[in-house]
């Protein structure tokens, strides 16, 4: 078993405030807090909050990250609160355990409940770390149901979709059809390592050289030879932060396999974004994709149902 480490920014994606108080979802206008101290988050585009396991997981993996950097304990009991709700609150099934999400997204076409899979990865490594922290094998063994999931097909309630080539992808939302987003499809493969790194594994060895494998054979679906696509569903651009995230996924994939395909696209990517001809022509594509699904009016009036959801109650 892995000794306790700093969790690795680099791979989780958790930021934080310069003051070191909180992780930064507290300040963003649709997160709160419950009464617990559990964070919740406003369902867009509505007055709703409900309770969103990928931020949850994030936030307090943020806090302990900051508990093994001071030493503080409030850290450590954020961190532990966010877990207790995801340990009291999976659905175990027959083949794997979920977070199960009852309320839908505008991005997709969802049916309820479904299974976001970057939450799975998340919530996962918020439960290893809870285990390493407290050496309750209860948290190692409800880590290991969730890893499960990534084994299961997303029309059987897990969140693997394998298409008509037999490659493997892992859904950040786990729906028919699969949207295959690239960076959720890539921060659950660091999940997937990092359990790997602690635990040894095997089935989660398997699951990440699997979609390894699928990453760096469809990497070039993803390149609209001046910018990134943010998934293969809408092919829609990337936005300018996702566009750049892209870049450092593959900038730490490299780093774990050293794999040269995964080098190119990281290199030929970054120097996309240093052209400021290629930032406006995707944001003018973005545009145009825009008002194609809505129409002039619509998508004013999507913007404006945007702006109203950010505002603070």
């Amino acid at each position: 078993m892995a000794a306790m480490s700093s969790i690795g920014n680099d791979l989780l994606g958790i930021t934080f405030k310069g003051s070191k108080t909180a992780v930064n979802y507290t300040d963003r206008s649709t997160i709160e807090l419950d009464d617990e101290g559990v964070l919740v988050y406003k369902i867009p585009y509505t007055k709703h909050y409900d309770y969103y396991p990928i931020f949850m997981a994030r936030y307090g993996l943020g806090n302990l990250e900051l508990f093994l950097e001071t030493g503080e304990e409030r850290y450590q009991q954020v961190f532990m609160t966010q877990v207790k709700w995801l340990f009291e609150n999976i659905t175990r099934g027959k083949t794997c355990a979920v977070w199960e999400h009852q309320y839908a997204l505008p991005f997709y076409e969802f049916t309820t409940p479904w299974v976001h899979g970057l939450g799975q990865a998340l919530g996962m490594t918020a439960l290893l770390k809870a285990y390493q922290l407290t050496k309750k094998k209860s948290y190692l063994q409800a880590a290991e149901q969730v890893l499960l999931s990534f084994d299961v097909a997303i029309s059987q309630g897990g969140v693997q979709y394998v298409d008509e080539s037999g490659d493997v992808w892992f859904e950040e939302y786990a729906i028919l059809p699969p949207p295959h987003v690239l960076n959720g499809f890539i921060t659950i493969l660091f999940g997937l390592h990092e359990f790997h790194r602690i635990t040894h594994h095997e089935k989660a060895q398997q699951l990440w050289e699997k979609g390894l494998t699928t990453i760096i054979k469809h990497i070039d679906e993803f390149d609209m030879g001046y910018w990134s696509l943010y998934d293969l569903l809408r092919t829609i651009p990337a936005t300018k932060n996702y566009h750049k995230m892209h870049v450092w996924q593959l900038g730490v994939l490299y780093q774990l396999t050293g794999d040269e395909i995964v080098q190119r696209y990281a290199k030929r990517w970054e120097v996309y974004a240093s052209k400021q001809t290629n930032i406006n022509h995707a944001l003018v594509k973005r545009g145009l994709v825009h008002l194609q699904r809505y129409g002039f009016l619509g998508s004013i009036q999507q913007y404006r149902r945007r702006k109203q959801w950010e505002k603070i109650d």
